[in-house]
């Protein structure tokens, strides 16, 4: 019998998949040191069948909570304020309530393409720890964009653990972001980036309860067992769904430009990496190296 060409939805999350995931974290064999101060660690791993390492990062916070982390990292309205290299994001469609179907787009320095992604996120929460990650999809509604390369997050996500006092983070990614970028660089890269991301999600908490106060305090779907945002249509119904044009323009609203005011976090630097330096564009402003997030 010939296989059915139509496409298939996305499995939600089994524990054994969650599991594999905290195992990344857990399990020191196979991964190679590349950065150890007292309060974070950067750690690679070869991966078969890729060129990309994946990449392990543990940072300690001693000022942030674990709850708070977790909602700035779930927080779609949220990501535009502290994440500026976000284009667009918006959630395609719902598996359940704990798996859903989204879409995300980041600036890239120039003279780099800007990137995007389609990917399956899966959360849990617990008072012991709480869990995120994605991998990426084909979505038959949301195809390749003009301007854009569309990356691969074969594995990328958090773990966030309660400390005495604060919170300890896990971030593993395996995420190739296509494209002409030799490989060595993008390694690298990603390795001196981590420090960065440490830092601007510290300030990225620090600013949260105050910004969400006066923003939906009461929005948090990611904490409830049947998600107030149950309105998203599920894997099927999004198949009847246009979300792009003829042109690949979007038909949907993204988070990014829903009204929410912007919070002026601090600024942090970190040198760029060689060869991913940006130019001055004060047309269309691009990011410099040192201040891209790895992806969604």
């Amino acid at each position: 019998m010939a296989e059915s060409s139509e496409p298939q939805a996305p499995l939600p999350a089994t524990d054994e998949d969650v599991a594999r995931f905290l195992a990344l974290a857990d399990n020191d064999e196979g991964w190679t040191e590349k950065l150890s101060r007292p309060d974070s660690g950067v750690w690679q791993r070869q991966e078969k069948g890729s060129d990309i390492n994946m990449l392990k990062a543990r940072i300690d916070y001693d000022d942030v909570e674990a709850p708070v982390l977790y909602d700035v990292l779930h927080d779609p309205y949220y990501r535009r304020v502290w994440d500026e290299n976000m284009i667009d994001g918006f959630e395609i469609c719902r598996i359940d309530a704990l798996n859903d179907v989204g879409y995300y787009s980041m600036r890239w320095p120039t003279p780099l393409d800007n990137r995007d992604y389609v990917n399956v996120r899966s959360w849990r929460a617990s008072p012991e720890q709480y869990v995120i990650f994605n991998y990426s999809i084909p979505h038959p509604k949301m195809p390749k964009r003009p301007g854009f390369v569309r990356g691969v997050s074969f594995l990328s996500g958090y773990i966030i653990r309660p400390l005495e006092k604060g919170c300890r983070l896990y971030y593993v990614t395996h995420n190739d972001p296509k494209g002409h970028i030799p490989t060595f660089l993008i390694n690298r890269a990603m390795t001196r980036l981590v420090p960065k991301i440490g830092e601007k999600l510290r300030a990225a908490c620090a600013a949260y309860p105050e910004w969400k106060g006066r923003h939906q305090p009461d929005f948090k779907p990611w904490l409830e067992e049947v998600p107030s945002r149950c309105n998203l249509p599920n894997y099927e119904e999004s198949l009847s769904c246009d979300l792009v044009d003829a042109k690949g323009k979007l038909l949907v609203q993204s988070t990014a430009e829903q009204g929410m005011d912007h919070v002026d976090l601090p600024e942090v630097n970190v040198a760029a990496p060689n060869g991913l330096e940006a130019d001055d564009d004060e047309q269309s402003p691009r990011p410099d190296a040192a201040d891209m997030e790895p992806g969604p």
